[in-house]
Protein backbone atom coordinates (compact mmCIF):
# COMPACT_ATOMS: atom_id res chain seq x y z
CA UNK A 1 0.00 0.00 0.00
CA UNK A 2 2.58 2.66 0.98
CA UNK A 3 4.85 2.30 -2.21
CA UNK A 4 0.97 2.34 -4.61
CA UNK A 5 0.75 5.61 -2.48
CA UNK A 6 4.24 6.80 -2.81
CA UNK A 7 4.49 6.19 -6.53
CA UNK A 8 0.71 7.74 -7.25
CA UNK A 9 2.32 10.92 -5.55
CA UNK A 10 5.50 11.07 -7.50
CA UNK A 11 3.37 10.24 -10.91
CA UNK A 12 1.11 13.19 -9.90
CA UNK A 13 4.77 15.36 -9.38
CA UNK A 14 6.10 14.66 -12.57
CA UNK A 15 2.91 14.90 -14.05
CA UNK A 16 2.15 18.35 -12.81
CA UNK A 17 5.65 19.24 -13.21
CA UNK A 18 5.59 18.93 -16.47
CA UNK A 19 2.33 20.59 -17.26
CA UNK A 20 3.68 23.50 -15.76
CA UNK A 21 6.40 23.56 -18.14
CA UNK A 22 3.91 23.15 -21.23
CA UNK A 23 2.16 26.37 -19.16
CA UNK A 24 4.65 28.84 -19.73
CA UNK A 25 5.13 29.23 -16.11
CA UNK A 26 8.48 28.07 -15.32
CA UNK A 27 10.50 31.22 -16.98
CA UNK A 28 9.31 33.30 -13.53
CA UNK A 29 10.43 30.91 -10.59
CA UNK A 30 13.29 31.64 -8.13
CA UNK A 31 16.50 29.62 -9.18
CA UNK A 32 16.82 25.94 -8.54
CA UNK A 33 12.86 25.47 -7.16
CA UNK A 34 9.37 24.66 -8.55
CA UNK A 35 6.75 26.07 -6.33
CA UNK A 36 3.70 23.50 -5.53
CA UNK A 37 0.53 24.80 -3.88
CA UNK A 38 -1.08 21.81 -1.58
CA UNK A 39 -4.17 23.29 -0.59
CA UNK A 40 -5.96 20.30 1.77
CA UNK A 41 -8.06 20.56 5.14
CA UNK A 42 -5.37 20.71 8.11
CA UNK A 43 -8.48 21.38 10.46
CA UNK A 44 -11.87 20.92 10.80
CA UNK A 45 -13.67 17.18 10.06
CA UNK A 46 -11.32 16.13 7.55
CA UNK A 47 -8.15 17.19 9.03
CA UNK A 48 -6.89 13.78 9.61
CA UNK A 49 -7.26 12.85 6.19
CA UNK A 50 -5.18 16.51 5.12
CA UNK A 51 -2.25 15.29 7.10
CA UNK A 52 -2.26 12.29 5.84
CA UNK A 53 -2.27 13.60 2.60
CA UNK A 54 0.76 16.17 3.76
CA UNK A 55 2.28 13.34 4.40
CA UNK A 56 2.33 12.22 1.03
CA UNK A 57 2.88 14.90 -0.38
CA UNK A 58 6.31 15.96 1.69
CA UNK A 59 7.48 12.64 1.12
CA UNK A 60 6.86 13.14 -2.94
CA UNK A 61 8.88 15.73 -2.94
CA UNK A 62 12.01 14.36 -0.63
CA UNK A 63 11.29 11.64 -3.34
CA UNK A 64 11.89 14.50 -6.35
CA UNK A 65 14.24 16.53 -4.34
CA UNK A 66 16.55 13.30 -3.71
CA UNK A 67 18.59 10.80 -4.68
CA UNK A 68 17.39 7.55 -3.57
CA UNK A 69 19.49 4.70 -5.06
CA UNK A 70 17.38 1.88 -3.34
CA UNK A 71 14.07 2.82 -4.28
CA UNK A 72 12.94 1.55 -7.26
CA UNK A 73 11.42 4.21 -9.45
CA UNK A 74 12.59 6.42 -11.70
CA UNK A 75 12.13 10.08 -9.76
CA UNK A 76 14.07 8.29 -7.21
CA UNK A 77 17.44 7.97 -9.25
CA UNK A 78 18.51 11.95 -9.41
CA UNK A 79 18.07 15.05 -7.23
CA UNK A 80 15.79 17.88 -8.29
CA UNK A 81 13.71 17.60 -11.92
CA UNK A 82 15.99 16.36 -14.60
CA UNK A 83 14.09 17.89 -17.30
CA UNK A 84 14.57 21.61 -15.28
CA UNK A 85 17.74 21.32 -14.73
CA UNK A 86 17.59 19.58 -11.34
CA UNK A 87 15.19 22.22 -10.10
CA UNK A 88 13.72 21.10 -6.62
CA UNK A 89 10.00 20.94 -6.02
CA UNK A 90 9.09 23.43 -3.03
CA UNK A 91 5.85 22.55 -1.45
CA UNK A 92 3.47 25.64 0.07
CA UNK A 93 0.70 24.18 2.26
CA UNK A 94 -2.67 25.67 2.80
CA UNK A 95 -5.54 24.71 5.16
CA UNK A 96 -8.82 25.31 3.18
CA UNK A 97 -10.88 24.06 6.61
CA UNK A 98 -13.53 22.17 4.03
CA UNK A 99 -14.61 26.07 3.00
CA UNK A 100 -14.28 26.20 -0.85
CA UNK A 101 -14.61 29.77 -0.68
CA UNK A 102 -11.69 29.61 1.18
CA UNK A 103 -10.13 27.14 -1.12
CA UNK A 104 -10.75 29.69 -4.06
CA UNK A 105 -9.08 32.43 -2.36
CA UNK A 106 -6.02 30.44 -1.24
CA UNK A 107 -5.64 28.96 -4.78
CA UNK A 108 -6.03 32.90 -6.34
CA UNK A 109 -3.27 34.12 -3.74
CA UNK A 110 -0.83 31.01 -4.51
CA UNK A 111 -1.09 31.82 -8.32
CA UNK A 112 -0.92 35.76 -7.91
CA UNK A 113 0.98 35.97 -5.05
CA UNK A 114 3.21 32.74 -3.85
CA UNK A 115 4.13 32.50 -8.01
CA UNK A 116 3.13 28.73 -8.03
CA UNK A 117 3.61 26.72 -11.13
CA UNK A 118 1.34 24.22 -9.53
CA UNK A 119 -1.19 23.21 -7.25
CA UNK A 120 -2.43 19.61 -6.03
CA UNK A 121 -5.63 18.88 -3.98
CA UNK A 122 -8.08 19.95 -2.22
CA UNK A 123 -9.80 16.09 -1.40
CA UNK A 124 -13.41 17.48 -1.04
CA UNK A 125 -14.82 17.46 -4.11
CA UNK A 126 -16.74 20.70 -3.38
CA UNK A 127 -13.39 22.28 -2.46
CA UNK A 128 -11.58 20.61 -5.47
CA UNK A 129 -14.39 22.57 -7.70
CA UNK A 130 -13.55 26.22 -6.39
CA UNK A 131 -10.27 25.88 -6.52
CA UNK A 132 -9.97 23.93 -9.98
CA UNK A 133 -12.10 27.28 -11.40
CA UNK A 134 -9.36 29.41 -10.12
CA UNK A 135 -6.09 27.26 -11.75
CA UNK A 136 -8.20 27.23 -14.87
CA UNK A 137 -8.93 30.80 -15.35
CA UNK A 138 -5.25 31.42 -14.98
CA UNK A 139 -3.86 28.91 -16.96
CA UNK A 140 -2.53 26.95 -13.93
CA UNK A 141 -2.20 23.04 -13.67
CA UNK A 142 -3.82 21.30 -11.02
CA UNK A 143 -3.11 17.94 -10.27
CA UNK A 144 -6.23 15.71 -7.77
CA UNK A 145 -6.01 12.85 -6.43
CA UNK A 146 -8.48 12.39 -4.05
CA UNK A 147 -11.76 14.06 -4.82
CA UNK A 148 -14.57 11.75 -6.86
CA UNK A 149 -17.00 14.01 -7.99
CA UNK A 150 -17.38 12.74 -11.62
CA UNK A 151 -18.52 16.52 -12.05
CA UNK A 152 -15.24 17.51 -11.92
CA UNK A 153 -13.73 15.80 -15.08
CA UNK A 154 -17.01 16.67 -17.45
CA UNK A 155 -16.05 20.23 -17.59
CA UNK A 156 -13.82 20.13 -20.17
CA UNK A 157 -11.11 22.46 -17.97
CA UNK A 158 -8.01 21.77 -19.54
CA UNK A 159 -5.80 22.46 -16.73
CA UNK A 160 -7.46 19.87 -14.34
CA UNK A 161 -6.31 16.62 -14.10
CA UNK A 162 -8.06 13.39 -11.62
CA UNK A 163 -5.73 10.17 -10.62
CA UNK A 164 -8.33 8.66 -9.07
CA UNK A 165 -11.58 6.90 -10.17
CA UNK A 166 -14.83 9.23 -9.71
CA UNK A 167 -17.93 8.02 -7.92
CA UNK A 168 -19.50 6.26 -10.96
Amino acid sequence: MKKHLIGNWAYAFVVLIGMAALSGGLPSIAAGEVKIGVIYPFTGGSAAAGRELEIGARLAADIANRTMPDLPMDIANHAGIQSLGGEKVRLLFRDHKGDPRLGADLAETLITSEKVQGIIGSYQSSVTRAVSDVCERHGIPMINGTSTSPALTQRGYQWFWRTTPHDK
